[in-house]
């Protein structure tokens, strides 16, 4: 017999009608005897049918018993008890029978079938060894109704704690019970299907970039857990592919849409953008908020992107006023949250370092080329009082050189945001220098005929010029003045520039009696030799150059040297993730520098500078740092503002080069070997060329080849590798070391700060 049965609900229905139909049958069979005042006494109970329930449970549940009085009430509620065992299909009328001594009861049953099998239906997600596990109804038993009831509600409870909750009134919806067989089926429904899906909230992205990624999709079927999986997709998709940062995220079936009969519904997913609500600073006690927030880009109302909090937190660490940095996203307060779902605040969290250096020192150099003795003192802050401003100011002395300068620096002018575009910079200085220069004659012959005889010397080396051994010119050069500059950021990153210089420059050279230059002092500069605190013997020494691109200043008198100068650049501190050690980023500059009688100098002549530098992550931890640098002029140049290059730019070489037009390349491969990128190594190449324009013949004594010409350019370049470590104690970042082979032979270079 095959017994279908709908649901737990429909198996209980049953049950209830066998019970009135057999309450029905007993009252029409029971002998009017039995409700009479004197009720016969029972003198027997018995059980029929019942081949694998034991007797004995059944008369556990039975109240007639053999002596009480017969009543058919209590016969009626037996029958209900005994079916309330679960173990039955159905019920026959009870035999009440007449004996001598009173009445004997047979209550019949028919024993719901032993459970050969149980077959699941419909589970997609949940192993029908798993739901076996939840069950106590279990193969060799004999079906129990109410077992099975429970094992219906524990199968419910589990879809319900998997994300299956609040779908349907039963995951179990129909049971199937083979009686000759005994195989039990058991149709599950696991969840809604899902027609559609409907993507709302401030999700940003459209539909079309969001639902291929999606877990839930038409004709499968809904789960929290599916839901669940989701949300994971989208905060992966969002900042990963697009650079976002999923704030609010709420989805379900939409009530409306379900249709209980074809068990279907429609899923709703709003989807909210991370924005910022608040900004919060934490952790500053002398740099105040708001030059703290004027470094942040990410402002209330804004989407919060990843990169944006990677870009913030890099602008921080930049300015150089703290040790630590982070950044905590909380939820914002619930009256924020009910009007914004994916309202967060940004809570950033500094640690302040010291921002001011106070130094003082003293020194002795002695020789001939020495500087003497000498003493210094300096101080800077650049996060003056908390402001964000910078000062310094330095003072050295020496028996043969001396420095005297003060600086301010006011990157954010004012408290608008149109005021905090201009930035302002401005200095004062005094600087001095004594040098001690080889000087050459031709006339050594005639001074030892006559002594006495004034003998005239040249700073200018020639084939027929000996070298005096033993004398030496004394060069002064003196230069006092002011600059400002004024800048205007054009963008975040990239800002323009207008600087003025007046300065007041004197150079003078002199030689001990009886010597005397026979012509006008030339100009001194370094040539391609050791410079003018090197040894003086040999065929070494600085060189007077003559030249139409270089002015003559030499000749003891004042000149003013005022100059405008243009520039436009991007911000370091924007365009680079480490203004110390950058992996990403560029920096491009261009300056037009001009002085001309017009403006009150003494000079006419133009300079133009273009610099731009490109860093690369690459290797995991590696990066390839690019740098070019063309500098040209125009008219003629004092000496101070010729360009140079020195061990800094060509690092194969000892010597300092001067150029009115220059060219520098370089690579750079730098690789931290430790984990926190305070030490590593470097590989470079650097490629450089200058000229001087106008240049009367020059002899480069390391390789006997003539160059200055009018427009001829010296090409030098060298290859090596470096170390550079932090000393963050000494409060300085990257010092270099680097050892190179130029063409005339190995150098060993020192610097502080990446070469560019």
């Amino acid at each position: 017999m095959t017994s279908s049965l709908r649901g737990a609900r429909g198996v209980l229905r049953r049950c209830a009608g066998i019970v009135l139909t057999l309450a029905t049958i007993v009252s029409l069979l029971t002998p009017a005897a039995a409700i009479s005042a004197t009720a016969p006494p029972i003198v027997s109970v018995d059980i029929s049918g019942n081949v694998h329930v034991p007797t004995a449970t059944i008369m556990n549940v039975i109240a007639a018993k053999p002596g009480q009085p017969y009543d058919p009430k209590v016969v009626q509620a037996d029958l209900q008890r005994i079916f309330a065992l679960g173990y039955f299909a159905d019920q026959a009328a009870p035999l009440v029978r007449q004996r001598p001594n009173g009445i004997a009861i047979t209550y019949r049953v028919i024993e719901n079938p032993v459970i050969t099998k149980i077959v699941f239906q419909g589970n997609t997600h949940v192993p029908a060894d798993t739901l076996l596990a939840l069950m106590d109804t279990s193969v060799g038993q004999v079906l129990n109704t109410n077992t099975m009831r429970q094992d219906f509600l524990k199968i419910n409870s589990y879809y319900d704690r998997i994300g299956y909750a609040g779908q349907l009134p039963s995951h179990v919806t129909n049971l199937d019970i083979n009686g000759q067989t005994g195989a039990v089926t058991l149709d599950i429904k696991e969840g809604l299907t899902i027609t559609a899906v409907k993507i709302g909230g401030d999700p940003v992205l459209p539909p079309n970039l969001i639902l291929p990624a999606l877990n839930v999709k038409p004709g499968v079927e809904y789960s929290d857990a599916l839901r669940d999986k989701d949300y994971q997709v989208l905060q992966a998709l969002y900042q990963d592919k697009y650079n976002l940062i999923l704030g609010g995220f709420e989805g379900g079936i939409d009530a409306t849409t379900v249709d209980p009969k074809a068990g279907t519904a429609a899923v709703t997913y709003d989807i909210y953008v991370a924005r910022v609500g608040l900004v919060q600073v934490t952790g500053n006690t002398k740099t105040k908020d708001q030059v703290i927030r004027r470094q942040l880009g990410l402002q209330p109302g804004m989407i919060v992107t990843k990169a944006g909090v990677q870009r913030d937190l890099e602008r921080l660490n930049n300015t150089q006023f703290f040790s630590k940095v982070d950044v905590n996203p909380k939820p914002c307060p619930d009256e924020m949250e009910k009007k914004d779902p994916g309202c967060v605040v940004l809570d950033w969290v500094v640690a302040e370092q010291k921002t001011a250096q106070a130094s003082i020192g003293a020194g002795y150099s002695g020789g001939i080329t020495g500087q003497g003795l000498y003493g210094t003192i300096g101080y800077s802050d650049n996060n003056l009082h908390g402001t964000g401003n910078g000062a310094s100011f330095q003072f050295e002395r020496g028996s043969r050189s001396y420095v005297t300068q003060a600086s301010v620096s006011i990157p954010y002018v004012g408290n608008t945001a149109k005021s905090q575009r201009y930035s302002f910079g401005g200095s004062i200085f005094a600087n001095g220098n004594t040098y001690f220069y080889p000087v050459y004659t031709t006339a050594i012959g005639n001074a030892a005929a006559d002594p006495s005889q004034p003998i005239p010397v040249t700073l200018l080396p020639s084939s027929n010029a000996s070298l005096l051994s033993g004398v030496v010119a004394t060069s002064t050069a003196k230069t006092a003045g002011i600059s400002l500059q004024v800048g205007r950021r054009m963008t975040q990153s990239v800002q323009a520039q207008v600087g003025v210089s007046v300065e007041n420059v004197t150079n003078s050279t002199t030689v001990p009696a009886p010597f005397f230059f026979s012509t006008s002092q030339p100009n001194i500069i370094v040539g391609p030799t050791p410079g003018p605190l090197s040894n003086l013997t040999g065929n070494t020494g600085s060189f007077g150059i003559q030249a139409t691109s270089i002015a003559n200043i030499n000749t003891g008198q004042p000149y003013r040297l005022n100059s405008v100068s243009l520039s436009v650049s991007t911000i370091p501190a924007e365009s680079l993730d480490d203004i110390f050690n950058p992996r990403r980023g560029q920096t491009v500059s261009f300056s037009e520098t001009i002085s001309n009688p017009s403006i009150g100098s003494n000079f006419s002549f133009t300079q133009s500078i273009l610099d731009a530098a490109k860093f690369l992550p690459i290797l995991k931890d590696s990066t390839l740092a690019l740098h070019g640098q063309a500098r040209g002029s125009t008219g003629a140049i004092p000496p101070s503002a010729l360009f140079t290059f020195s061990d800094q730019n060509l690092r194969g070489y000892n010597s300092v080069y001067y150029g009115t037009d220059t060219l520098l390349g370089q690579i750079e491969l730098r690789k931290p070997l430790t984990a926190d990128r305070k030490f590593g190594v470097a590989l470079f190449v650097d490629e450089g060329a200058w000229r001087v324009r106008g240049a009367a013949p020059l002899l480069d004594p390391f390789t006997n080849r003539i160059i200055g010409y009018p427009g001829n350019w010296a090409y030098l370049g060298d290859v090596g590798f470096g170390l550079r470590f932090d000393v963050p104690q000494l409060g300085l970042h990257t010092i270099r070391i680097d050892f190179a082979k130029g063409s005339n032979g190995n150098h060993t270079s020192f610097g502080i700060g990446q070469s560019f």
